[in-house]
């Protein structure tokens, strides 16, 4: 992917400022994001721009000014579709991580559950990845897809769903703290009551309880629904659900100097998430902003060992470019 070497200038929009490292962050992600779309097209898989990515699409034409990730989303479907074949049909250098992932290093290197396609570290030279991903220093770059799933008819099924999924993932969110009062056995086991089934303690009990409430969101077909959710937002958010039907077409907007598919009803979609949506609210990702800035101390610390004693910005810029060998 191409940029023009202005784009990575720090710059102002609406009032916030976007520093030299968020653009070659942004810049890494669409990378990522462009080898998930070819993937998909391939294989006749419809992705759709999801949360604030698709937001940010709409408003303003990419990234939020203040967003540092990008989302996107596939119906059922095609998301257990997409599982099925990425790990064969990504390119050396990029591996599926998340619940599904093959390895517990790869489940657990997912910021969220769900799936995340990413860079590994270990099948990259470093200077390549720095020439690859436009000057981003730090690993893993990569986006996150989520599924979208049918919400049944029957309210009484519903209400079961949000239960198990709630439930598990208070389980889940909570497991080191349970762990260290000597809790966790205990809500193991009423989870495991809540969904009438007994998990083998000798597996990845962890996976198999993302797994579990995994399944149970995925429980319904289209034709038992008239709503689509993603159940992780679903269960905080009861207004967080849209209109099969508004999935039924797609448009291409464009995304920086990309374009992105989302569904064609977005205005629909993005009244039901977030309300006046046209009103920009200036705030934070639900996780630390930037999501890099906790290994910003590390690198400067490795880029000092190399001998190289100017700012993280310049020591990108003369990797990246290739004046600089590490």
């Amino acid at each position: 992917m191409i940029f023009k070497e202005n784009y990575f200038n720090k710059e102002t929009r609406q009032g916030f400022e976007i520093s030299e490292m968020m653009k070659r962050a942004w810049a890494a992600q669409m990378e990522v994001l462009q080898i998930v779309i070819e993937v998909c097209e391939k294989n006749k898989l419809q992705y759709f721009a999801d949360w604030g990515t698709l937001l940010g699409a709409v408003r303003h034409q990419g990234f939020i000014p203040w967003d540092d990730d990008i989302d996107i989303c596939l119906k059922r479907e095609d998301y257990n579709h997409l599982i099925q074949i990425l790990p064969e049909q990504l390119p050396h250098g990029f591996v599926m991580a998340g619940m599904y992932a093959q390895t517990e290093r790869l489940r657990l290197a997912a910021e969220v559950p769900q799936l995340r396609v990413m860079a590994d570290e270990t099948m990259w030279d470093f200077n390549d990845y720095m020439r690859y991903f436009h000057g981003f220093p730090y690993q893993r770059a990569g986006i996150d897809i989520f599924p979208l799933d049918y919400i049944p008819v029957d309210e009484g099924l519903t209400n079961i769903q949000k239960v198990i999924i709630q439930q598990g993932n208070t389980l889940l969110e909570n497991w080191v703290q349970l762990e260290m009062v000597g809790s966790l056995e205990a809500a193991i086991e009423k989870f495991e009551e809540v969904c009438n089934v007994k998990l083998n303690r000798k597996d990845d009990i962890r996976n198999a309880i993302w797994r579990l409430t995994d399944a149970v969101a995925s429980l319904y077909r289209e034709e038992e629904s008239e709503y689509l959710t993603n159940y992780a937002f679903w269960i905080t958010m009861d207004h967080y659900k849209m209109k099969k039907e508004w999935y039924d077409e797609v448009v291409m907007l464009p995304f920086e100097n990309m374009e992105i598919a989302a569904p064609a009803k977005y205005h629909e979609t993005l009244k039901a998430q977030f309300g006046d949506y046209m009103v920009p609210v200036q705030g934070k990702a639900d996780h630390s902003y930037p999501f890099y800035g906790h290994m910003e101390r590390e690198l400067i610390k490795q880029i000092r060992a190399v001998g190289f004693q100017g700012s993280i910005d310049e020591f990108c810029r003369e990797v990246s470019s290739g004046r600089l060998r590490v």
